[in-house]
């Protein structure tokens, strides 16, 4: 498996930008989500970001919410995601996306090993970057690729010290509040990701609301790339159980990448 570092350079080569689309773990069932995570390789998808159910996801809107509770009830554990993932001819990168609560459950060392192993890199959604001090030793350890938040209010001081501790690349939250299909404002949005741009070389991908081709199309003008979650979960939620559903959704992503 290639890392976040090695994809954007061949996106930067290619003159590409990246398409991230984000899945949760075991939804709608583990069997299908091998199937579904193989399918958005196949299509040309260049960086998958894989949710870890939890049961208290604050940052996610109810469709990711919904998603959750299905995958935990599948028992989509970070053991088995890992047992997955082994299994798995995966060529693109991985970032999982999760909470701080099962990985302290889990280990935060074993956890560590687990993620260099396949060079997985990692998002922990409620875990500012300076309240833990032992996780940002361990991603230096391992060597691992990190990736934090910065959101519209985040301010130039906060924004600085959260991009010295990144190292995959920066995801700019587009709008406050929790994920979800939004309308969103791409002139304050290229104003903001230009004013980052100041601080960094890292690549800064945008996502939270981004759920149609025109909104891919327009943020990457100014973005190396979008994340896309809600709107892939929910057509997931409506078509898995329809015949030719992963073909359906190989359609669904090209017209979303445009």
């Amino acid at each position: 498996m290639i890392t976040l570092k090695e994809k954007f350079i061949q996106l930067k080569k290619e003159n590409k930008k990246a398409f991230i689309a984000y899945i949760p773990f075991g939804f709608p069932d583990i069997k299908s989500f091998k199937k579904i995570i193989l399918s958005l390789q196949e299509v040309g998808v260049d960086i998958v970001e894989v949710g870890l159910a939890f049961s208290d996801p604050i940052a996610d809107g109810p469709i990711i919410q919904e998603a959750y509770n299905i995958a935990l009830k599948n028992n989509a554990n970070i053991e088995k995601f890992f047992s997955v993932i082994k299994n798995l001819n995966i060529n693109i990168p991985i970032v999982l996306m999760s909470y701080y609560n099962p990985i302290f459950r889990f280990g935060l060392e074993n956890f560590f090993k687990k993620l260099k192993e396949f060079n997985i890199g990692i998002l922990i959604v409620d875990l500012p970057f300076d309240e833990d001090k032992r996780y940002l030793e361990l991603a230096k350890k391992y060597n691992l690729e990190t990736v934090f938040l910065i959101t519209p209010t985040t301010t130039d001081y906060r924004a600085k010290k959260i991009i010295a501790n990144t190292s995959g690349f920066v995801y700019y939250v587009s709008v406050t509040g929790i994920t979800g299909p939004k309308r969103l404002k791409f002139s304050f949005l290229r104003k903001h990701i230009n004013e980052l741009r100041k601080f960094t070389d890292l690549p800064i991908c945008v996502g939270f609301g981004i759920h149609n081709k025109k909104q891919v199309k327009e943020i990457n003008k100014f973005s190396d790339g979008v994340i896309v979650g809600s709107s892939i979960v929910k057509f997931i939620k409506e078509n898995f159980s329809k015949k030719n559903f992963i073909e359906k959704l190989k359609e669904y992503i090209l017209n979303l990448k445009g």
